[in-house]
């Protein structure tokens, strides 16, 4: 059998190919991608710790994950147009989530103070969607590499956490997380 001399051009496919094979055999989740985004799955899963924040009256609360249930955790601001379409969408499709046990935690993170959020979501029609204020996102700075959650890559990103609380991935943009492809990913969630 006769032998070939190792080209670079080989090398770097057989490469490419090693690095390639592992991430395509700890692939768990069904894709969920819109035109501009993709849902990008973490690996080491990790734990949604209770973040301490305001409710929309001003009084101390506590964003987490619902426990037994797959969570949704929005960050958003009043700036952000995609945002104008995504907490009515998400105030609509609330009862179905629920359905399914889905949770949605949505969390401002606006410069602006709590009574501008508030009349921005009253003009949106929010009344339902649980709503959790973040001012100039300072909790979630504050805590740092203790917390998966960031808005460093933009506004706005939603995460997905398991049922115990585990952060699976995250998505930034806007997306419809009733279509067909959003669900399949939720559910396959659920089952972890």
């Amino acid at each position: 059998m006769p032998s070939y001399p190792m080209t670079r051009r080989l090398a770097l496919q057989v490469s490419l190919g090693l690095f390639a094979a592992p991430a395509m055999a700890e692939a768990r989740l069904p894709q969920f991608r819109t035109a501009r985004y993709q849902f990008i799955e973490l690996d080491p899963v990790e734990p949604l710790a209770p973040l301490p924040l305001s409710g929309l009256d001003g009084k101390p609360a506590i964003a987490r994950p619902v426990p037994g249930k797959v969570n949704l955790i929005y960050l958003w601001a009043t700036w952000c147009p995609v945002c104008r379409i995504t907490l009515p969408r998400f105030e609509r499709q609330l009862a179905d989530f629920r359905a399914r046990d889905v949770e949605i935690v949505s969390i401002s993170t606006d410069e602006r103070d709590l009574a501008h959020v508030r009349d921005y979501l009253k003009r949106l029609g929010i009344k339902r969607l649980p709503v959790f204020y973040d001012g100039a996102g300072k909790a979630l700075a504050d805590a740092g590499s203790g917390q998966p959650l960031s808005t460093a890559e933009g506004l706005p990103v939603i995460y997905v956490t398991d049922r115990r609380g585990g952060v699976r991935g995250y998505m930034l943009g806007e997306a419809d997380w009733g279509s067909p492809a959003a669900l399949a990913l939720l559910k396959e969630v659920g089952r972890l």
